[in-house]
């Protein structure tokens, strides 16, 4: 290649890579632009509903706890009048 090519060839090099610099920025503030729109999306929209419907599970979730708690109680105070029964027996 000449050196007249090869300067030409340089400048190629060189406006490309200014090009993908201005496509590099275009692209980083449309990158910026849509994380902004998923972070209103999250807060606004998906959010609330998740809180909500948190909520309601921990609800359902407490009433199940209290029923396991009661049916642990039974059977312990089943238990313990079995024993008293069998510790009566002569």
């Amino acid at each position: 290649m000449g050196r007249f090519e090869d300067f030409g060839k340089r400048i190629d090099d060189g406006l490309a890579r200014l090009k993908r610099m201005k496509n590099f920025e275009a692209f980083g503030k449309r990158v910026d632009e849509e994380l902004e729109r998923l972070k209103t999306f999250m807060t606004e929209d998906v959010a609330p509903e998740t809180e909500r419907r948190t909520a309601q599970f921990l609800r359902e979730v407490s009433e199940k706890f209290g029923e396991a708690a009661n049916w642990l109680e039974q059977r312990n105070a089943a238990r313990n009048s079995q024993k008293t029964q069998d510790s009566r027996k002569p």
